[in-house]
Parts: structure tokens; C-alpha cells; sequence
């Protein structure tokens, strides 16, 4: 492990021998869940921590991605119990097991409907509780399962960690003091005031060449307006305007055609409709192309996926489903083609593209904003704010 990985797992197996609360922190690329996964693996054969371990995710993709990791770790660094690993998504069930090595992963939407089954009280006893992503830990169905668990406002009956690469909530000040005190307002980051250029420099995560790419104009009407005010995201209904204007679709498809054609491309898009025009017009053009969507069925998104990683697939496009938990290292450009006035949600996407070459990624990845306009709309894109991102600052293209 990088030195900074080194201190956060000591931090991690300090908290679970003496039980606390903590929101760790690192960026996309950074390892957050292999540093997490180890440093647990590590107090269970030296440090004496006994299962069940319960690990919380939003979606079945990130689920998936902790098995795995789970199952990599332990192989190297475990000890000669069996590791029960446990799999409590979609239609699988868990029964209670007296195995002292027991991790259980599961979707909060699964323990949601869990919770009230007497098959799962002993589930409400876990000896940690972990949740990923967890930016996304205030809403009223987390409250729900941490008060199940004995983690609510007033007390704290077992270690509780939280990880995210985005430690905000948004850009309100009231939703990031709930996730703060989520966490007992303590965060644990070991890269100070400037976690980017550090892991840049250690070329834990790529440089990046920054390039501006004209969009289209949208009129918000008043309630999109209102909608975007109030959760910094855009309404689907001018995503879906945006994904038809025809010349913004034909700006995107010339630009990423220019690109060298060794180089593996992910785009995320306003729309299902736009993810999948684009990727035929790009395979009009010989490109190898596939698009992944919510409405994609599992199988055929995972067998994508693994395509382009594998590289039999050049260009990957994509409407809302690979902002967290997709790992693709040998990303080379990434180009956002999906407008947001949230950070929280630009680094999300943006990170994609940011592994570095000592985690097994690219030197340098090409990141393209596509700048929309919204009209009475005052609020900047997300991208902006970001400018600290960039190594060198390329022309904007129209």
C-alpha cells in the first residue's frame, strides 16, 4: 500500500477496537475500498474482530465490486478460516451462520425489506457496519437501517464507517452538516488541503488535459428552474431536449472520431435515447461501440462493460449507470455530455478517467465538458469549479 493508504487502515482498525463513527475520504483512483477491505481482513486475523461484518451499498453493481475485492484480499491476506461471503441483493437471501469470518454485502434498498423479518434480527447485530458511497447516508431509508442497527442520533453500539470520494452532500451547507454529524463530524483523510495534486504527483491518479466542447441552449421553464435550484441536477425533461438536438449529437460524434484510435473512450450521456444514437452513429463509423443504460438488462450491461475493459469495445456510452463503482483503468478520454450543477455528481462522473499509472491506470486522461446553456438559469456547471483538476487547460471546440 501507498503511505497514505498505510495511515488510513491504521485509522480504520483503530475505530473498530475502539468504536466510533468516521467518514473516510478519498478521491476516485485512490483505492478507498481495497484500503478499506484490507485493513478490515487484517482486524479479523490479528486484531480479534469476529463476523458478521455488514458492508451497505446502493446498487448491485457496487455490491459486486466489494465481493470481488473481499475475495481477492482475503485470499492474500487472510488466515486459514473459510470466508463466508454473503451476497443479500435483489432475490438472494442469507440465513445466520456461526462462521467467525462473515461478511454479509448487501443493497439498502434489500435491507429495507429485511429489517422487518424476524429471519433477519440477527442481522441488526453486526460487529461493523460499512457503507460505500456514503454521501448518499441521509436520507430517510438509511436512517431507517441504522436505527435498526443501534446507530441512530443518540447512540453508537458498534463501529460505523462511511466511505466516499465526494465528502459533501451537494453545495448546501444544512445537508453537509447532517452528513457530518452522520459520521460524528469526524472525517478521516490523510491527504490534506490538496488530495488531488498530492496523488497526482505519486501518479496515484492521472493528469489531466482539460477541453471544452460547444453544447446546446435550453430554456427551463419554471418548475425545472425551481427543481434545478433545489437539487442541483438538471430535470430529465431538458436532458432528454439535449440529447436530441441533432448538432450538439453531431459535435460530440466529429470529436470523438478525431481521437487516435488506440485510445478507449467513455462518454456519459444526457439521455437512454442519446446514449444509444450516438453509439450507433459511432459504429456507422467503424467505431466499436456499445451503450449501457438503466434500462439495459444486467447481463448484457456486465457483458459491455467487460468488453470494453477487455478493449474489444473502443467507446462506451452510457446514461446514468457507471457514476460509481465501475473500474476501467485504461480510460484514455472521458467526455461529460451530461450537465450538472452538482460537484457531488460531476466528480462522480469525472473520476472515471482518473486512475493513475502507480494504481494501474493512464498518465494522462482527456477530460471533455460539454457546456450547455440553460437560459434564465444562472447557476454555472459543475465542471467549473473544478479548474484545480486540470493539468493543462486545452481550446474550446465548436
Amino acid at each position: 500500500m501507498h503511505p497514505y493508504q498505510e495511515k488510513l487502515a491504521q485509522d480504520i482498525r483503530e475505530l473498530i477496537k475502539h468504536p466510533n463513527r468516521a467518514l473516510l475520504f478519498l478521491p476516485t483512483g485512490a483505492g478507498k475500498t481495497r484500503v478499506t477491505v484490507q485493513a478490515l481482513v487484517h482486524a479479523f486475523v490479528e486484531d480479534g474482530l469476529t463476523g458478521p461484518l455488514l458492508w451497505i451499498a446502493q446498487r448491485e453493481e457496487l455490491c459486486e465490486q466489494a465481493v470481488q475485492t473481499w475475495s481477492a484480499v482475503w485470499r492474500q491476506f487472510g488466515d486459514r478460516r473459510p470466508l463466508r461471503l454473503c451476497r443479500l441483493w435483489s432475490r438472494n437471501e442469507v440465513a445466520s451462520s456461526d462462521d467467525e469470518v462473515m461478511v454479509v454485502i448487501a443493497t439498502n434498498a434489500k435491507l429495507d425489506v429485511c429489517r422487518d423479518k424476524d429471519d433477519y434480527e440477527w442481522l441488526s447485530d453486526p460487529s461493523v457496519v460499512v457503507i460505500d458511497e456514503a454521501h448518499e447516508a441521509t436520507g430517510k431509508d438509511y436512517t431507517a437501517t441504522l436505527r435498526w442497527l443501534g446507530l441512530d442520533s443518540r447512540k453508537t453500539t458498534r463501529p460505523l464507517l462511511g466511505l466516499t470520494a465526494t465528502p459533501f452532500k451537494g453545495t448546501g451547507e444544512e445537508a453537509n452538516k447532517r452528513l457530518a454529524a452522520r459520521f460524528n463530524n469526524r472525517l478521516l483523510d490523510a491527504l490534506g488541503d490538496d488530495p488531488y495534486g498530492i496523488l497526482q504527483a505519486q501518479g496515484v491518479l492521472s493528469r489531466v488535459e482539460h477541453r471544452v466542447l460547444d453544447g446546446a441552449n435550453v430554456e427551463l421553464d419554471a418548475t425545472e428552474t425551481e427543481y434545478a435550484r433545489k437539487t442541483g441536477q438538471l430535470p430529465q425533461g431538458a436532458l432528454d431536449r439535449l440529447g436530441r438536438d441533432e448538432a450538439r449529437t453531431l459535435r460530440l460524434l466529429d470529436d470523438i472520431a478525431s481521437l487516435r484510435d488506440d485510445w478507449p473512450v467513455l462518454v456519459f450521456t444526457s439521455s437512454v435515447l442519446s446514449a444509444q444514437v450516438l453509439a450507433a452513429l459511432l459504429r456507422v463509423r467503424g467505431i466499436d461501440t456499445a451503450a449501457v443504460s438503466g434500462a439495459t438488462r444486467i447481463q448484457e450491461r456486465r457483458r459491455s462493460i467487460e468488453a470494453f475493459r477487455a478493449g474489444s469495445i473502443r467507446v462506451l456510452t452510457n446514461c446514468n449507470v457507471l457514476t460509481q463503482g465501475f473500474d476501467a483503468p485504461s480510460v484514455r478520454a472521458l467526455y461529460i455530455a451530461r450537465p450538472t450543477f452538482s460537484p457531488n455528481a460531476y466528480l462522480q462522473m469525472v473520476g472515471r478517467g482518473l486512475r493513475g499509472p502507480a494504481n494501474g491506470g493512464k498518465k494522462e486522461c482527456l477530460i471533455v465538458n460539454v457546456e450547455d446553456t440553460f437560459g434564465q438559469f444562472g447557476e454555472r456547471l459543475a465542471y467549473q469549479k473544478f479548474d484545480y483538476l486540470w493539468e493543462r487547460q486545452g481550446s474550446r471546440l465548436r
